[in-house]
């Protein structure tokens, strides 16, 4: 039992991991939990990872017979967690490094009953500059987050459905948010709690500054990121913020996910490689989330 009698688990989705990050992960998330769930989504390579952990009464392992995708897997460990009395679980990806003492960073947070979701400052491994050394407050309400180092409110994930897995993967964190933030819960981010994380090979865009300095455009005068993910990715995402943004129409603003999106048009097809791919990945997922829209609607 933790302190204030707390009792907190981790989980872990895997997916064919990087061994040894995922081995660093296991062991900074273990002296923090009580218990460790890991979700294999029918990897190719982590059977040594199961018989490493089998004996280890603090892990359970679940095994799918294919990949059910992101959501299905958090659904997986929460589910599994409060079906063992857990009252709060720690989400994790596989390439995710939480410092040491996050946990401890998030307990005095938890006594808040408004608050759903408990998250930390993001240190992107491919962005060394990302987290600001500005001195800030101890904690900020926040309306969206990643997954990743998350802290879950069991009895709040039961209430609100979970998370939605005709989503898969991407933009799944950011529905879980927005229903949260409907259903009048809160979502707090502690501002010196820190996840390492890898988002994708990112790519640094400097195209804009000349741009924005010549016309006086601050937001232009600064560089942009790109991560390079996948086609498949690709169309996920394509696919998914349009069913995420017409699940929550009339509680989100619009305009700014438009704006984001066409952030996220420009710097994928004008800055990444597989433009073609790409550009043919995004015309499906907007095909596709038409479907997913009128099958919501039904």
């Amino acid at each position: 039992m933790l302190p204030n009698g707390k009792k907190i688990a981790a989980g872990i989705t895997l997916f064919n991991p990087e061994i040894e990050r995922l081995k660093e992960n296991i062991t900074a998330t273990l002296c923090q939990v009580e218990h460790l769930y890991l979700v294999d989504n029918n990897s190719n390579n982590t059977a040594g990872i199961k018989v490493d952990y089998s004996l280890d009464e603090r892990v359970t392992v679940i095994s799918n017979d294919e990949n059910s995708g992101v959501a299905a897997a958090l659904n997986q460990m929460c589910n599994a967690a409060a079906a063992d009395g857990y009252r709060w679980i720690l989400t994790l990806d596989q390439d995710s490094l939480p410092e040491t003492d996050i946990i401890e960073k998030y307990l005095p947070f938890t006594e808040n009953e408004e608050v759903a979701l408990i998250t930390p400052k993001f240190d992107d491994d491919n962005e060394p500059d990302m987290i600001s050394s500005a001195k800030e407050e101890p904690f900020t309400f926040i309306e969206r987050c990643n997954t990743s180092a998350s802290l879950v409110r069991l009895s709040v994930f039961g209430k609100v459905g979970g998370f939605d897995e005709k989503m898969f993967i991407d933009c799944v964190d950011f529905d879980y948010c927005t229903t949260l933030l409907e259903n009048g819960y809160k979502i707090l981010r502690v501002n010196d709690a820190v996840l390492h994380h890898r988002l994708g090979e990112a790519s640094e865009v400097k195209f804009f500054i000349p741009i924005g300095r010549l016309f006086g455009i601050k937001k232009l005068q600064k560089s942009f990121f790109t991560y390079n993910h996948s086609p498949l990715r690709t169309y996920y995402y394509a696919r998914n913020i349009r069913y995420y943004a017409y699940k929550h129409k009339d509680f989100i603003d619009l305009k700014t996910e438009k704006r984001v999106y066409i952030k996220w048009l420009v710097l994928k097809l004008g800055f990444e490689k597989q433009k073609f791919q790409k550009l043919k990945a995004i015309l499906k997922g907007k095909k596709d989330a038409k479907k997913m829209i009128n099958d919501y609607l039904k």
